[in-house]
């Protein structure tokens, strides 16, 4: 089983949040699945850590790669630039959002970790973390 982590879910397993508490239990539940995050998740990520967090750069890069690496989280670097639009058309996403939501259904992805509201738009994306 794929499951797609989203920002908020990743940066509440690097630092403590509101939810981390909720993440780890998210996490433990799914183990045995494929986690999937794409390259536009860990610029938010980055920003996140670098500026609202603090974080140096160098702090950042290390705690990033050993989530991604510890847990084998797969990095998907490439979206046809059609289907994101079609995805930006078809639901009320901001444009992030949206990359997310197009990048899981290109790939075939039907469960997203994340704690982001927004995504309870989207018909073909089941969030995982609800009622943890």
């Amino acid at each position: 089983m794929k499951v797609f982590f989203d920002t908020n879910f990743l940066v509440s397993l690097i630092v403590e949040t509101e939810f981390s508490e909720r993440a780890r239990k998210v996490l433990e539940s799914y183990i045995d699945s494929d986690f999937i995050t794409s390259i536009n998740v860990l610029e938010e990520v980055s920003f996140i850590l670098r500026k609202l967090m603090k974080m140096r750069n160098e702090d950042m890069v290390e705690k990033l790669r050993k989530l991604l690496e510890g847990l084998e989280i797969e990095v998907i670097e490439h979206l046809p630039l059609e289907e994101f639009f079609e995805v930006l058309r078809e639901y009320p996403l901001l444009p992030n959002d949206a990359l997310i939501a197009a990048t899981c259904r290109y790939y075939g992805i039907r469960r997203i970790a994340t704690f982001d509201e927004d995504f309870k738009r989207v018909d073909f994306l089941e969030i995982i973390t609800e009622g943890f």
